[in-house]
């Protein structure tokens, strides 16, 4: 009998991407998604007998006493307003989802007996830092936007049921980058790399800050071998994920992209300020589960170019997932 996972948030950039690699391990895959971005990235699952759609937010507990019918056996809880300026266009709502949404959604796992949840948390918790020091797990955590003082929340709330039958786990993922089946431009280096290639030139503020990149893949990798662990148990645990080779200051990124993209020019922007600074270590996750770097900052690259060239992803695609645009689609589905 296949297990089955609960995948909340599955129709984003991230959950479309685990909800493929779900089925293609063999796994029952239930999505909750309230579609504020459309189906587009999921459509392709529907017809799939091991896949099935609950269009409705992750605080609807009618819906959760339904799907909770089902005997699901592990959570991935998604489901979130991502992005500083994001959470900030819809600040009540982001909260609300972001903190409550992932408390309900823990508190109807650990009464219906699944057996590991996870939330996706996030490495901006530790928001500035020292770039000569990498962050560890017990780094102390300095918050510099609602997302993260959000995710900070709901993580302290799930040590609560530390002591609970369910194995908890947080990972406090890395910036994102990479294709998915909705693939977002508000990404550094999705965004550099869109930048670079239809305008010729890449605009940079704060090129010292320091971030640690993972890909979309690798994200979803990580999440699948923490959810097939049998070796040993974990009651509750915060994990940074990611990989420490991967820090990259945005300087060193764009360089990065220049070798791919020689044409690009780079312009200056010392007028915007972003605080965010942080160098993080992986070592906890890289010693207790052994994930590789599938996808490294140059395939990413790589693959946002060739794919806007052949236009896999279109103009239009592009459009529809640009910061500016993804907020206004928040704002009318949230009817601020």
């Amino acid at each position: 009998m296949l297990k089955t996972i609960l995948i909340t948030g599955g129709a984003g950039y991230v959950g479309s991407k685990l909800v493929d690699y779900s089925l293609r391990q063999k796994l029952r895959v239930i999505c909750l998604d309230n579609l504020v971005y459309g189906d587009k990235s999921i459509k392709k699952f529907i017809k799939n007998k091991n896949f099935q759609l609950f269009r409705n937010d992750i605080r609807d507990e009618k819906i959760l006493k339904i799907i909770f019918k089902n005997k699901i056996d592990y959570v991935v809880n998604l489901a979130s307003i991502v992005g500083d300026k994001q959470c900030k266009t819809v600040s009540k709502s982001a909260y609300d989802i972001n903190y409550n949404g992932n408390k309900i959604l823990c508190e109807y796992s650990v009464k219906y007996g699944v057996k590991k949840y996870i939330f996706a948390s996030t490495c901006s918790n530790y928001g500035v830092s020292d770039p000569k020091i990498f962050a560890t797990e017990k780094s102390k955590l300095f918050p510099v936007s609602l997302y993260a003082e959000a995710k900070i929340d709901a993580e302290s709330f799930l040590e609560k049921y530390s002591d609970s039958e369910m194995e908890i786990v947080s990972l406090r993922f890395a910036t994102a980058f990479g294709a998915s089946f909705r693939t977002r431009f508000d990404l550094t280096l999705n965004s550099f790399t869109y930048e670079a290639l239809k305008f010729n030139k890449i605009e940079l503020f704060a090129k010292d800050s320091w971030r640690p990149f993972i890909h979309v893949n690798d994200m979803c990798l990580i999440i699948l071998k923490v959810l097939e662990n049998s070796k040993f148990k974990i009651k509750n645990d915060i994990f940074n994920a990611g990989f420490t080779k991967e820090n990259f200051t945005k300087i060193q990124l764009v360089k990065k992209i220049l070798k791919q993209l020689k044409k690009t020019q780079i312009t200056f922007n010392h007028s915007i300020d972003d605080r965010r600074n942080y160098k993080v270590s992986f070592k906890k996750l890289e010693n207790k589960f052994k994930p590789k770097v599938n996808f490294n900052v140059d395939y990413g690259i790589k693959e946002i170019k060739t794919m806007l060239q052949e236009n896999i992803i279109t103009e239009a695609d592009v459009k529809e997932n640009l910061l500016d645009n993804n907020c206004e689609r928040l704002l009318k589905f949230f009817k601020f």
